[in-house]
């Protein structure tokens, strides 16, 4: 998984400060990006999302302490005042 474009829900989590619930529950509420749900047979499922999401849910983060409502967080994305950095690597 590493180096391919992608990264785990706990990467995500350790960048935010946050929870894997957390991290669900804000990607569906359109704070964070769709996440792909893996099968790995004896190994279960999990869920690996884009290179730029850890960053996005620090964003997120400092967003929702600086008293913006998910409402208005969605809307600043619409906008891209969130801007993903480019992975190393050109990913």
């Amino acid at each position: 998984m590493p180096g391919d474009g992608y990264v785990s829900t706990a990467q995500v989590c350790e960048a935010a400060g946050i929870s894997s619930a957390t991290a669900l529950r804000w990607s569906k509420a359109g704070l964070l990006p769709p996440y792909e749900r893996i099968h790995g047979g004896k190994r279960g499922q999990y869920a690996r999302w884009p290179a730029h999401t850890p960053g996005q849910a620090k964003w997120v983060k400092t967003q929702l302490a600086k008293l913006f409502s998910r409402e208005e967080i969605v809307a600043q994305l619409a906008a891209a005042e969130f801007m993903p950095v480019q992975p190393k690597g050109g990913q």
